[in-house]
């Protein structure tokens, strides 16, 4: 049993907080009807004291409460140290024993910064979870739970439950704190359990609530002093082992941890000792930000308008009328955005993902049959909109399955730029896809890793464009489901991150949107995302779009808020106003510009190890798919049962193989027999449904 407590309490008075949690253990256990278990209590981040108590004995006045009462307690506190007070996160047993502590890492962003106080800011961190009758266990107090790396090194090291104590005021972020805590338990397929003291010293508003890995959460009710809350730690464990879509599985870690190493040798000087005091944390604030300067270009637009142009398109089915379609699709797609393309307010116009051609059926799909669906840059159909460009004076983005003859006969998923003037400025191809489960053959760069390094360099995966409308960036569909993507365009500067997507509309949903949102906040930066309206599957003569995919193009501010959604499916535009001055307001701020306190050196050594999947997984041969059938991530995942990194759900056989409930392809076939099937598609056979 979870309970969560989210009234205030003092560590300079113990003896309030014993009698608060005998009343609570009360209610608790006349509501369980099974065998008596050992319940998890978690408390809110303390109440500021007068004096600090030290750690040793903070831990034995709570441990004296947990074994008089038989409960496991969690929760943070400031303690006493020679380098000031630093808040404290903390698990004990039930019988009062320290099972976790965790310093806290961010600075105190919520609630400013304080006399004396400190952090582990820029320390490698040693993330750990524990093993508890209610799960594994691990702990991220106060701000560190909005550092996505975080709670993914803390994932790494076992946990099942995050918690996440808290000091909370009502500000203008205090609904982007609350989504970015429901991003991190989608993005880890882990349950998020957040305890914040209501009506507490400074009054805070009602935060307490526990998300699970769908993004769904229970809130406490008002300021009432307990949440007691269902969790199914079987059904997350089913959840991981299902294998779809767990993060945790497919993020190509090894590849962010190059990038990591790369920022901190471009350092100009090594981080300093974290600070103490106010004074001290005010001038690290102007380090930091002197570090980090706006952007000056003197034809620099500082407000404009977007267009999100919210396409229906004919997906490509036959080889013969291939090049038909995708010019076709681009100019219903121009048709579109057009009217009001020419308005001196529009610099941009940005389409989702496969606007020309679609995905290419939703049957059985290989490299040649993604071939006949690419295209080059430059080519015919991105001779047409940089016409559209030139012709209207305006920024063009988007994103297409993409061949590139350096790497002959494989096929990217990529995002483009073109500039007013009709240029090729920016070039993107997408990091985290589909391709992980064998349902989708494309080519992603960390499948041939060094290959892709030798030709194009590091810097090349996270491109952005420096432009008279700021700083440019993209990412595709679900890579922005994947915070690291995100971060690291922001650390090549970008400020308005251009998010071609074709997400269905299925059960994620709230766990997509949360993330898109989060992506925003916590880069502060805009988040433009276009999607399909809907799409012709056979467009033959009568035939009706699908509605798979049903729009909902949405921009996102830079502080998290939904500026406007395309509010249904079909065709149509969504126009939305950019203000970098604005943005750049935020970003002078370090109480809301998180990546100003994000160091790679707190969590570099986790991506480095051996989690995710690794790189180089394409062989030489480009029609050679290494994913067909979960090979990959079946592996993975009995690494992680192996190392206690996940557990298996009860009544899995530890001895049989990993499946999963999901078949997205056919069998492995010998490459023979694969490489005929894919000629005959190539001549001109539709696609089986």
């Amino acid at each position: 049993m979870l309970i969560i407590s989210q009234r205030a309490w003092s560590a300079a008075d113990t003896q309030a907080l014993a009698t608060h949690i005998e009343d609570i253990l009360k209610l608790a256990r006349r509501r369980q009807l099974g065998p008596a278990a050992e319940p998890l209590l978690l408390l809110p981040q303390s109440a500021p004291a007068a004096e600090a108590p030290g750690q040793d004995a903070l831990l034995a006045a709570l441990g004296d409460i947990a074994a008089s009462g038989k409960v496991m307690l969690a929760g943070a506190a400031g303690v006493a140290s020679k380098e000031g007070v630093r808040t404290l996160g903390f698990l004990l047993s039930a019988a009062g024993e320290p099972l976790l502590t965790a310093p806290k890492i961010s600075p105190d962003l919520v609630t400013g910064f304080g006399e004396d106080t400190t952090s582990a800011l820029g320390q490698p961190a040693e993330f750990k979870s524990a093993a508890t009758p209610v799960g594994q266990v691990g702990l991220l107090p106060g701000e560190d739970a909005l550092f996505a790396h975080y709670a993914r090194a803390l994932t790494w090291a076992g946990a099942e439950i995050i918690l996440n104590p808290v000091a909370e005021v009502g500000d203008h972020l205090f609904q982007s704190r609350q989504n970015a805590r429901r991003a991190r338990a989608w993005e880890n397929t882990s349950y998020v359990a957040v305890a914040g003291a209501a009506g507490g010293t400074p009054s805070g508003p009602s935060c307490s609530s526990l998300i699970d890995f769908a993004g769904a959460a229970t809130h406490a009710a008002g300021a009432a002093d307990v949440l007691l809350p269902d969790l199914d730690i079987e059904r997350l464990r089913r959840r991981r082992n299902d294998i779809f879509a767990v993060q945790p599985l497919h993020l190509r870690a090894n590849l962010y941890a190059d990038g990591y190493k790369r920022l901190g040798e471009r350092r100009p000087a090594p981080l300093p000792r974290p600070p103490r005091g106010r004074k001290a944390w005010l001038a690290e604030c102007g380090r930091r930000l002197a570090e980090n300067p706006a952007p000056a270009r003197p034809d620099r637009i500082e407000q404009y308008d977007v267009i999100l142009t919210q396409t229906v398109g004919k997906i490509i089915q036959r080889e013969h009328d291939a090049d038909e379609l995708r010019r076709d699709n681009t100019r219903r797609a121009l048709r579109l955005a057009e009217r009001l393309a020419s308005s001196p307010s529009i610099k941009l116009v940005v389409f989702p993902e496969f606007f020309m051609h679609g995905q290419g059926g939703h049957g059985y799909r290989s490299p040649i049959t993604l071939q006949r669906l690419a295209i080059r840059y430059p080519g015919p159909e991105m001779e047409l909109l940089q016409d559209f460009a030139l012709k209207h004076n305006i920024y063009v983005a988007g994103s297409t399955f993409e061949v590139d003859d350096r790497l002959s006969g494989h096929v990217f998923n990529s995002a483009f730029i073109l500039s007013d003037t009709g240029e090729l400025i920016h070039r993107y191809r997408k990091i985290q896809c589909a391709d992980v489960w064998g349902s989708l053959p494309d080519t992603t760069p960390g499948s041939v890793y060094d290959r892709y390094l030798d030709i194009f360099g590091y810097d090349f995966l996270f491109p952005v464009a420096d432009t008279a409308i700021g700083r440019l960036a993209t990412m595709v569909c679900f890579d922005q489901a994947h915070p690291e993507i995100a971060r690291m365009l922001t650390r090549y500067g970008a400020e308005v991150i251009l998010h071609p997507t074709s997400e269905g509309h299925g059960s994620q949903r709230a766990g997509w949107d949360a993330a898109r949102c989060a992506r925003a906040f916590e880069n502060t930066a805009y988040v433009v995302s276009p999607m399909p309206g809907s799409e012709y599957f056979h467009h033959g003569q009568g035939e009706m779009p699908t509605s798979n995919m049903r729009g909902h193009s949405k921009i996102v501010n830079f502080d998290g808020t939904i500026q406007g959604v395309a509010d249904g499916p079909g065709g149509c535009i969504l126009t939305g106003v950019i203000d970098l001055k604005a943005l750049r307001r935020a970003r002078a701020n370090p109480l809301t510009n998180l990546p100003l306190w994000d160091d790679p050196e707190v969590y570099a050594h986790i991506y480095a190890g051996d989690v995710g999947l690794p790189n180089n997984l394409w062989g030489p041969d480009p029609l050679e798919n290494p994913y067909v059938g979960f090979g990959p991530l079946k592996k993975r995942l009995e690494s992680y049962y192996a190392r206690g990194v996940f557990v298996r759900p009860s009544g899995v056989d530890p001895d049989a193989p990993v499946t999963s409930s999901r078949v997205y392809g056919p069998a492995l076939k010998p490459k023979e027999a694969r490489r005929l099937a894919d000629q005959e598609r190539l001549e001109g056979e539709s696609i089986p449904v």
